[in-house]
């Protein structure tokens, strides 16, 4: 009788915190957003005739990639890489095995042997692939993706191009528009962002070499931001 009533007691609980959340989004909307995939470290790892060493502990390094996570937290070839969050790693497979099981920006801690000395090292893992998913949201939380956690503007200073990337994104039309910094209006641009594309680039090479604000609008959000045209 008792298991009754408590299985009565957290239904009523679900059913009122279903229809508080349903009470309270009173519209949803399909968003597109950027999925990050595959931890990736940044190396290519080497088997075990690969290693001037005699043991058979750790797996070697054979090269970083730039611009990964391997090649910012400083590895090196020919580092040895003895375990991945304290566990032991001694074959290639398993070196990539415990890798992969990460999710992408996870933080992990390698332990090094590099040339006789014992180093940790706290890596942020990158990601291999991306992809692009639809996900419903309360139109009432979109203010949420005109920040600048979700946008990116780059690079800054810009040349003849500026790139406007969103991790998640509203598909259809947005106004784009420049000013001085201390209000002038300069130009507008008009550009979409379609499924699988949430990207977009601006021409920038007619304006002249100073500091602007790029302010981007859809329906009632907007989101404005510094950049600087420097040829």
């Amino acid at each position: 009788m008792t298991k009754a009533l408590l299985s009565i007691f957290f239904f009523a609980i679900t059913l009122t915190s279903v229809a508080q959340i349903e009470k309270e989004c009173k519209k949803t909307c399909t968003i597109d957003k950027l999925v990050y995939e595959t931890a990736y470290l940044g190396v290519q790892f080497g088997s075990p005739c690969d290693k001037e060493s005699k043991t058979d502990k750790g797996v070697i390094i054979l090269k970083v990639v730039e611009g990964t996570a391997a090649a910012d937290t400083n590895l090196q070839a020919y580092d040895v890489v003895l375990a991945i969050n304290g566990l032991e790693i001694n074959r290639r497979g398993d070196a990539i095995k415990a890798v992969t099981a990460f999710n992408p920006f996870d933080v992990v801690q390698l332990t090094i042997n590099r040339e006789g000395k014992v180093l940790l090292k706290d890596i942020t893992l990158g990601y291999k692939t991306t992809k692009i998913v639809e996900e419903e949201v309360c139109c009432d939380d979109l203010v949420g993706l005109f920040d600048k956690s979700n946008i990116s503007v780059y690079p800054n200073p810009a040349k003849n191009d500026l790139n406007i990337k969103f991790k998640k994104a509203l598909v259809g039309n947005y106004d784009l528009q420049v000013f001085t910094p201390n209000g002038q209006f300069v130009r507008s641009y008009q550009t979409s962002f379609k499924r699988e594309q949430l990207l977009t680039t601006l021409d920038v090479k007619m304006l002249p070499d100073g500091m602007y604000v790029l302010k981007i609008t859809k329906d009632n959000n907007s989101y404005s931001t510094l950049f600087i045209v420097n040829r």
